[in-house]
Parts: structure tokens; C-alpha cells; sequence
């Protein structure tokens, strides 16, 4: 009986032992295959942060609170291709003409000759929200007996004179002072080559919008942009 017994054992031990090297010798097998998972027109990265601090409402009862909470998200598409940066360049520029830039898959730098001309061939662009506030500024200036247009002349010419924006406002007024409209481009040009806004517009003194862009009217020597 006990030898019937062992017997049976020692089979269960070797099936067992036959079981574990076939499930290894697969995995193996599979662990040798290259295998992609991309998702067609997947899902979204999803980042949420966020803060909450409570409000001092100043109230006897403790369960009465108020908490003021912000949250953050950032979306980011999943790439439903996959990207292999060896293949940006090509190895054969040798057997195509240095003219030729159609092998190149990867960003092109131009000089600074073919980025004008390629910049004066593109059409210009219109914000129409951009339009509308200069349309409002020039407006509201009038009507208080100052020269809107020349106004807004004077501080896109100076904007253009402004090389590094420190802040988030100055960065706004910065987007906001970069000419789209074609009869204020010159006026930018100017400011970035360095023409005295002021004396090329005359014109444009006690502007109301230099208490929003400059604070030197008021005695300092600094700028919001």
C-alpha cells in the first residue's frame, strides 16, 4: 500500500514537473515575439491637481464652513502611431541633390533670408478679438478729445522695444500690443528697431491706456511690459 502510494506520488511530481517546463518553454516562446498594443483613436492622459483651503467666515457655529477648491486638469491625447526617432533622418543625403529637402522627415532650419520671404508670402493673419479691443481703445480714447490711433501706435512701438516680459500681465499686454492688423505693423517694426516712439508719434500725449502699460507717467522709471 505504501508503495502504491509513492508511486502515485512520484507520477503527480513528474506531471507536474513536465507542466511547469511546457508553461516555461512558452513563455519563453512568446517573450521572443515583438508585440504592440496601440489603441486607435484611444483614450486621453489624464493629470487632475488641485488645492482647497478653507474661508474664514468668522462664524460661531463650527459646522458652517466654507472651502474654496481649485482643480487643475491636463489633458494630453495617447499617440495612436508609434514613433521611432531613428527615421527622422534619412542616411542617404549623399545620392540627392542639397537642394532637395524632401527626405529630410525631421524639422528644417532656414536661414533668416528664406524665413522673411517665407513670411511675407504667407497671408496675413486677422484676430477678430484682437481687432474688436483695438476698435474699442480707439474709440474710447476719442471720445476723450486724445488721439486713439496715434495712441495705439506709440504703445505697439514701444511693445516691439521690449525684449524679455517679466510677469503674467506683461505678458498678456505683450500679446495683446503685437500688431495684426496691416496699418500697425509698421508701428512694431519701428519699436524693434529702435525709433523713439514718442517723437514718431507726436501726436499721442496723455494717452488714458499709459496708466495700464506705463507707470513713469506717474514719476518711476519702470514698465508693466
Amino acid at each position: 500500500m505504501n508503495i502504491m502510494g509513492l508511486l502515485l506520488t512520484l507520477l503527480l511530481v513528474l506531471d507536474a514537473v513536465q507542466a511547469m517546463d511546457a508553461n516555461l518553454t512558452t513563455w519563453r516562446q512568446h517573450r521572443r515575439q515583438k508585440r504592440f498594443l496601440i489603441y486607435e483613436d484611444g483614450g486621453i492622459i489624464k493629470l487632475v491637481t488641485g488645492i482647497a483651503f478653507p474661508v474664514d467666515l468668522g462664524e460661531k457655529h463650527a459646522w458652517r464652513q466654507l472651502v474654496c477648491l481649485m482643480n487643475f486638469h491636463y489633458q494630453f491625447p495617447e499617440p495612436t502611431s508609434p514613433v521611432y526617432w531613428w527615421r527622422l533622418w534619412s542616411h542617404d543625403k549623399g545620392r540627392r541633390d542639397h537642394r532637395d529637402h524632401s527626405y529630410l522627415k525631421g524639422p528644417l532650419k532656414l536661414t533668416k533670408e528664406q524665413l522673411r520671404q517665407q513670411k511675407a508670402s504667407q497671408p496675413t493673419q486677422v484676430d477678430a478679438a484682437q481687432q474688436f479691443l483695438y476698435e474699442l481703445a480707439l474709440k474710447y480714447m476719442n471720445q476723450r478729445g486724445q488721439d486713439g490711433q496715434a495712441c495705439l501706435q506709440r504703445l505697439i512701438c514701444e511693445n516691439g522695444q521690449v525684449h524679455e516680459h517679466n510677469g503674467l500681465y506683461a505678458q498678456l499686454l505683450h500679446r495683446l500690443l503685437i500688431s495684426l492688423p496691416e496699418h500697425y505693423l509698421d508701428a512694431y517694426s519701428m519699436g524693434r528697431h529702435g525709433i523713439n516712439c514718442r517723437q514718431a508719434f507726436p501726436t499721442a500725449v496723455h494717452c488714458v491706456l499709459d496708466d495700464y502699460v506705463h507707470v513713469h507717467e506717474r514719476g518711476l522709471t519702470q514698465s508693466y511690459v
